[in-house]
């Protein structure tokens, strides 16, 4: 019963989060956004779309590459089908931690084994980790003259402030790491929850370093091809909202857009309500208000969400679907 009960609360609040994130923009103004997207071009639409499904094939051609390069022999239609299901499965769920099961779950199912599936995901995520921590710092770099005039000189040393605080917390947690983690396993033990076989850990550890050391010891080449599918697939998610807003009339530095997008949904991330809840569509309203009327930025958030949401759920259920038919397909054979 109680399982049920989690699935069902589970997607109400993935129902409850996409909706707040459609209706959060019409805030701004409903039938003034109504009358703007009625103007936007059908050509626009379909640039969109093809966006979010390139950006998936991207992705799913980052992951093809690394099964590949681990013995992995999985059709790439179905690594696409399985990258379909993964992104609605972060979009739609609390944290976006269901994605990370789902993934290793549906790469387990296709052949790969638990250390496999394991290097596989932990390295899509450590490339996205690293696209973000070169492209972040220079988009938030090349933006600081365009929002400085808005920051009063009053508020300069709250500003400065909270930098340095956050600064010197980041430095303490570093530092203090070990005892940390000494700290959290002795509370995990006190409640119960002991690590069972050490041993098992240790040898899984091993496998997942040792096919990880595989990887980035491959040819110059797959790590190069794996940077700029990571590139590609990242780029046309976050470029989608500048390449709105220019069509729209509206020509903002694209760092600034990225850097605006990077802080606002991470922030939104870990309300911990699906999609934000419309919390980074706000936020979004928030930071482009400056340079953009209210009407536009909604607008061009409802298309946004249209390019970046609405688009990679239906190809998450277009990707069930084929997974779905391939399975029955196996079982009648």
């Amino acid at each position: 019963m109680t399982k049920p009960f989690a699935l069902g609360a589970t997607l109400l609040l993935a129902i409850i989060g996409v909706g707040f994130a459609i209706g959060a923009p019409m805030l701004l103004g409903f039938h003034a956004i109504v009358t703007g997207l009625r103007a936007a071009s059908a050509h626009l639409i379909v640039m969109l779309a093809t966006s979010a499904l390139v950006s998936a094939m991207a992705k799913a051609g980052k992951q093809q590459l690394m099964q590949t390069a681990l013995g992995l022999r999985i059709r790439f239609a179905r690594t696409l089908a399985i990258t379909f299901v993964t992104d609605a499965a972060f979009l739609g769920s609390p944290f976006g931690a269901a994605g990370y099961g789902v993934n290793l779950g549906l790469l387990q199912r296709a052949g790969a084994s638990w250390t496999q599936a394991t290097t596989v995901v932990s390295g899509d995520q450590a490339l996205d980790l690293a696209f973000f921590a070169v492209a972040v710092p220079p988009s938030v770099v090349s933006c600081l003259g365009l929002v400085g005039g808005l920051i009063a000189p009053m508020s300069l040393p709250i500003v400065a402030g909270v930098a340095s605080g956050a600064i010197a917390l980041a430095l303490v947690i570093w530092t203090s790491r070990r005892k940390l983690a000494a700290g959290a396993h002795g509370v995990l033990e006190r409640v119960g929850l002991k690590s069972a076989r050490p041993a098992q850990w240790r040898a899984f550890a091993t496998n997942v370093r040792q096919q990880w050391t595989h990887l980035l010891k491959g040819p110059r080449w797959q790590l190069a091809m794996l940077l700029v599918l990571t590139t590609t697939q990242w780029l046309l998610r976050y470029g989608a909202l500048w390449f709105i807003l220019l069509q729209l009339g509206y020509a903002l530095p694209p760092g600034f857009v990225v850097a605006a997008q990077a802080l606002v949904l991470h922030a939104a991330l870990w309300t911990g309500i699906p999609a934000g809840g419309g919390g980074g569509d706000l936020g979004l309203a928030a930071a482009l208000g400056s340079w953009v009327p209210r009407v536009a930025v909604g607008t061009a958030l409802i298309l946004w969400r249209f390019a970046t949401l609405f688009c990679p759920l239906a190809l998450g259920a277009l990707g069930i679907a084929a997974l779905a038919l391939g399975r029955a397909h196996t079982r009648r054979t």
